[in-house]
């Protein structure tokens, strides 16, 4: 279904801060590696100026025509999911006391991050209406953005890996958030590319696609790794078709070379994944072990408790459960008390039928999207590789993660000018 019609052109000026807003959120995702505090600052700043837009065509008759019911849902599906965190966060704070740690964090995260899924979700909303005013020039300009962060963020990545000799973190708390946030950068460089590029762009998406590999393996993370597989695959198809591109027996070579070299690359980490499987009933205290016994005391927990509830409390209750059910598994009776490992069991066993209710509605609001082909079907990616992540982790729960995820989301609704669906 094709939503445009024919508008009368805004003002220029009104074209201008849409385009600002843009460059923003791409200097806001590609500072996001490398510096603490500024990404945060300019996001603030872009969601203000998104609010404005939103106040301003929502006051003139002819710009209120340009919103559609995929913006609008859009809209709908982000402020839901902030809202829910916001209001369960007052909740948490004004029924219990006596917090550990951990649960202070975990409040805090999902209070900051609530609030800017909120601000993000009028970002969405004025990028997903005003779209077509951002320029190819300007579109280009936030791709050198996001390129030169990815760079930046790889020098420091092997630097830091040099001094370490660990999985690096860049600016995250740990490993496997700092892959998330490059996926996120990853998925918005990778939608605003356009299959007609110049060769000089070529030659610059080819780098992009090994930097941010080469980020994720220093990441260690495998889900992440998985994520970046499909996307990549997603984005080869989206251009050329992999059917088409197979056909012959020379690109097939050429496949098998690059998938036995991933192989190589990340096989370490996958068997150690097997390895964990095989061994599970002598040694459950592992990455993959721990999972297990964390998605069983979530699904143990959830049916007694519909509602908002502590993570202290989730804790106590969890750590019961796996000193009983899953005896000898201290990592994961150790590491229950930061999150489930997994999005919807972290969201439903804290914030109870609402919390999932408004993931799963912003997920079937994105999956229509993309159904109907609607002019916004970018915002697929990002979504694709939440779910993918989050399935073995709990991406949201962390506010800088949420952040690039609606930048992303919102950068994502732009459509590239010269790609022709």
């Amino acid at each position: 279904m094709n939503n445009s019609l024919t508008f009368v052109a805004p003002a220029k000026w009104v074209a201008m801060i849409v385009t600002l807003i843009a460059l923003l959120l791409c200097g806001s995702l590609a500072s996001s590696l490398s510096t603490y505090g500024y990404a945060q600052k300019i996001f603030y700043f872009a969601s203000y100026l998104a609010l404005f837009l939103v106040v301003y065509t929502l006051a003139t008759p002819v710009n209120r025509k340009r919103l559609n019911k995929y913006a609008l849902l859009l809209f709908i599906a982000v402020f839901a999911l902030g809202l829910v965190q916001i209001s369960w966060a007052f909740y948490i704070n004004k029924h219990y006391g006596d917090f550990t740690l951990t649960t202070i964090n975990t409040i805090s995260n999902y209070q900051l991050g609530g609030k800017r899924l909120i601000l993000g979700a009028f970002i969405v909303l004025v990028l997903s209406i005003y779209n077509k005013e951002i320029a190819e020039v300007s579109i280009n300009w936030c791709k050198a953005i996001l390129w030169v962060g990815a760079a930046v963020a790889m020098v420091m990545g092997v630097h830091e890996h040099l001094l370490t000799g660990d999985r690096i973190r860049l600016t995250a708390n740990v490993a496997s958030s700092s892959s998330y946030m490059v996926m996120f950068l990853y998925c918005t460089y990778l939608w605003l590319s356009v299959k007609e590029a110049g060769l000089r762009w070529q030659i610059l998406d080819i780098a992009l696609i090994a930097i941010t590999l080469s980020l994720v393996l220093l990441t260690g993370t495998r889900v992440t790794q998985l994520a970046f597989f499909f996307i990549t695959l997603c984005q080869i198809s989206r251009f050329y078709g992999l059917l088409k591109i197979l056909q012959p027996k020379r690109n097939r070579l050429i496949a098998l070379v690059i998938v036995v070299a991933l192989a190589a690359l990340t096989g370490e980490r996958w068997l150690q994944g097997i390895n964990n499987l095989e061994n599970y009933d002598s040694d459950s205290s592992t990455s993959l072990g721990a999972r297990v016994a964390i998605w069983d005391s979530g699904l143990h927990f959830l049916p007694q408790h519909l509602g908002y509830s502590s993570p202290d409390e989730r804790t106590v209750t969890a750590r019961a459960f796996i000193a009983r059910v899953h005896p000898g598994n201290t990592e994961g009776y150790k590491n229950v008390q930061y999150n489930m490992h997994n999005e919807f069991l972290e969201i439903a066993t804290l914030q109870g039928i609402a919390g999932l209710a408004a993931l799963v509605f912003f997920y079937a609001v994105a999956l229509w999207v993309w159904f109907k082909r609607s002019a916004l079907m970018g915002v697929s990616m990002p979504v694709a590789t939440l779910f993918i992540m989050g399935m073995t982790d709990s991406v949201l729960i962390y506010s800088p993660t949420s952040m690039m995820f609606v930048s992303a989301l919102a950068l994502c609704a732009i459509r590239p000018k010269l790609h022709h669906l």
